[in-house]
């Protein structure tokens, strides 16, 4: 380990800002997932979002899922953050629906 503090904080902080920087594969597979749903429930009626905002709400829910706790909370955290994202136009599906339409994409991550 080097004498120097400040060196070795610095060779920490840029290991941590690499691996921010580069989702591990869970992640991926779970935004890959969550890309699909979106698609399928916009597609369905269940939600309704631009073009436009695709993209921010597949991080925004992606960002949900993967600070869950549990797997069980992660469907409700999805759910919830759709129901109350600003990125969302309408949603016409009630808590359940979208609940439904989550689980199959979800369960094969």
């Amino acid at each position: 380990m080097s004498e120097d503090p400040e060196f070795d904080l610095k060779a920490l902080l840029g290991i941590v800002e690499r691996e921010k920087a580069e989702p591990t594969p869970f992640a991926q597979s779970v935004a890959a997932a969550l890309t699909k749903a979106l698609a399928s429930m916009r597609a369905e009626g269940v939600i309704e979002v631009e073009d436009s905002n695709v993209d921010g709400l597949v991080d925004e829910i992606t960002h949900a899922a993967l600070d869950s706790s549990s797997l069980k909370k992660l469907v409700l955290r999805v759910v919830k953050t759709l129901i109350h994202s600003d990125l969302v136009e309408e949603v016409y599906g009630t808590d359940e629906e979208i609940s439904a339409s989550l689980r199959p994409f979800l369960d094969a991550v």
